[in-house]
C-alpha cells in the first residue's frame, strides 16, 4: 500500500491501521487514497459515497439476520436504492439501540451481540462474571475495538468494532489529525489529559490512537484504570455508599493533581520547542487554561507547529457554553497556538467519521458520511433547517451504521466561511428536547464544576 507521507507517524499508521488493497471496497478507496478529506469535487464524492453505501447495505442485508428482518418490516431491499433520494428510505436505528441488551451479565450481552452483529464472535468460552473482563475477551475475538458509553442513564451503550471497522476508522482519524499541522516532526508529543486505560469511549479511542506516537512521547493525565463501575459513578456523581464517596473524593484529587502535571508538561514542551498534538475535551482544557491564566502562565506552543484538538461538546455546569471563537482566542492567548491550529471535533460512539471545525466553527464531515436531518416524525428535512441528526455510515462492517441520533443540528449545503466544498453542520449542536444527556465528556463535568466556579471567580 502506498504510504501517504514518508514520516514515522504515517508509516506507523499504515502498519497499524492499513488494509490490503485487494480487500478494498469503495469506502476504503475514500479513506486510504484521498489526499485530503475536505477538499474534493462534490459530485465525485457524492458518487463514491452513494456506491459505498450501496455496498454497505448489501453487506448488512446479507450478513445480518437482524438487519435483514428489519428491512423486511420496512418492505425494503438494497435494490430499492437506485438514486440519491432513495437513501431516505434506508431503515435507521436509534442510537439508544446499542443499550438494549437484556441484562448486565456477560452471557446476556454476548447473546444480544450475536443477534444484532453482522460479524460473529465464535463460541462463548468466557469464564468470568464481570463485564470489564468480558469486553477484553470480546475485543480479542474481534481483533478490533470495544468501547462503552458513560452509563449516565443507568445503561451503557456498547459498540463492537471488528478489525475492518477498527482499521478504517483509525486510519481516517489519524490521517485527519496528521494533515492539520503545516509541518510534521518525525516524533511529536501526544498529550491527552485523561486515562487511556479504559473501555470508556473517549479514553479508549484516544488511547488506541496514541499508538502511532512513540511510547516515550505519549503523555496522559493518569494511567489509572477507569472501570465500568467507576465510569458510571463519575457520570452520575451519586455515591451510594461510604466507599463510593471515598472513590469520588480520590478522583477529584487525582484530577487536580493530574492537571498540575499537565501544566508542568506543557511548560517543559514549550521551553524545549517540542511539537505537540494536544487532544482533550474542551471543558478539561478550559480548566487547565483557567489555572494558567490565574498564574500568569503564557506559552508559545505555536512556534513548534503544535496543534490543539477538542471534542465532546460544551455543556459545562449549569449549561454554560463557551462560544467557539472565545475558546479559540483563549487557546491562542494562553497556549500560543494560532486559531487556525485549534480544531473542535464533532463525533459520537456510533459514527465512524468526524465533523472537523474550520475557522468559522462549522463542522465539515468526512466525505463518506451521508448526513440527514429529520423532523419529529422522522420525516426528512432540507438544508438550513433545525432538526434531529441522522446519518448513513458505510465504514461500519460489524454493525449497521445507519443511525438516528439525539442531536439537534442544522445542515448547510456549503460552508459560509472557509469555502471548502461539501455540506457542513452549524457549530451550535445541542441535544434534542427529551433526549438523554450523552457523551463521555459529561463524565468529569460534575467532578470539575466546583473547580470551574472557583477559577472563574478569580
Amino acid at each position: 500500500m502506498e504510504i501517504a507521507n514518508d514520516n514515522v507517524l504515517w508509516r506507523r499508521a499504515n502498519e497499524l491501521f492499513g488494509r490490503p488493497r485487494e480487500q478494498w471496497t469503495t469506502v476504503d478507496e475514500m479513506i486510504y487514497e484521498l489526499p485530503d478529506y475536505f477538499n474534493n469535487d462534490v459530485e465525485k464524492m457524492e458518487k463514491m459515497r452513494f456506491k459505498a453505501i450501496k455496498e454497505s447495505l448489501n453487506h448488512h442485508y446479507e450478513k445480518s439476520r437482524f438487519y435483514n428482518q428489519l428491512c423486511k418490516e420496512y418492505n425494503f431491499t438494497p435494490d430499492d436504492v437506485k438514486e440519491m433520494k432513495d437513501l431516505e428510505n434506508v431503515p435507521l436505528l436509534p442510537d439508544t439501540f446499542f443499550k438494549e441488551y437484556p441484562a448486565e451479565n456477560p452471557k446476556a450481552v454476548f447473546e444480544w451481540l450475536e443477534r444484532i452483529s453482522t460479524v460473529k464472535l465464535g463460541n462463548y468460552d468466557y469464564k468470568g462474571n464481570d463485564l470489564q473482563g468480558f469486553l477484553r475477551w470480546a475485543e480479542g475475538r474481534l481483533e478490533g475495538l470495544v468501547n462503552h458509553s458513560s452509563g449516565t442513564t443507568g445503561h451503557y451503550s456498547f459498540m463492537f468494532r471488528d478489525k475492518i471497522t477498527f482499521q478504517r476508522f483509525y486510519f481516517a482519524a489519524i490521517k485527519t489529525l496528521l494533515n492539520i499541522p503545516d509541518s510534521l516532526d518525525d516524533e511529536p508529543h501526544y498529550v491527552y489529559p485523561g486515562s487511556p486505560n479504559t473501555f470508556l469511549t473517549i479514553g479508549k479511542w484516544l488511547g488506541e490512537g496514541a499508538k502511532v506516537f512513540s511510547e516515550s512521547k505519549r503523555h496522559f493525565l493518569t494511567d489509572r484504570e477507569i472501570s465500568m463501575s467507576i465510569a458510571r459513578l463519575m457520570s452520575t456523581g451519586h455515591a451510594k455508599s461510604f466507599k463510593e464517596k471515598l472513590i469520588l473524593r480520590a478522583l477529584k484529587k487525582a484530577m487536580i493533581k493530574g492537571e498540575e502535571k499537565m501544566i508542568t508538561l506543557l511548560e517543559e514542551l514549550d521551553k524545549k520547542r517540542e511539537q505537540s498534538v494536544i487532544i482533550t475535551p474542551p471543558f478539561q482544557l478550559y480548566s487547565i487554561m483557567l489555572k494558567m491564566k490565574e498564574r500568569g502562565i503564557k506559552l508559545n506552543l505555536g512556534e513548534s507547529n503544535s496543534v490543539v484538538f477538542t471534542g465532546g461538546g460544551w455543556k459545562i455546569f449549569e449549561n454554560r457554553k463557551v462560544p467557539l471563537s472565545e475558546f479559540a482566542s483563549m487557546v491562542e492567548d494562553t497556549l500560543g497556538v494560532p486559531s487556525k491550529y485549534y480544531i473542535d471535533i464533532y463525533g459520537m460512539s456510533e459514527m465512524n467519521g468526524l465533523g472537523v471545525s474550520c475557522e468559522g466553527g462549522y463542522k465539515h464531515l468526512h466525505p463518506w458520511i451521508h448526513p440527514m436531518i429529520l423532523d419529529d416524525n422522522q420525516g426528512h428535512m432540507g438544508y438550513d433547517e433545525w432538526g434531529r441528526f441522522a446519518f448513513l455510515d458505510p465504514i461500519a462492517n460489524s454493525y449497521p451504521g445507519y443511525i438516528i441520533t439525539g442531536d439537534r443540528v442544522k445542515l448547510l449545503e456549503k460552508c459560509p466561511v472557509c469555502g471548502k466544498p461539501g455540506p457542513v453542520l452549524d457549530s451550535d449542536i445541542t441535544r434534542m428536547a427529551g433526549a438523554e444527556a450523552k457523551g463521555c465528556a459529561n463524565l468529569m463535568r460534575g467532578l470539575m464544576a466546583e473547580e470551574f466556579k472557583k477559577a472563574e471567580k478569580k
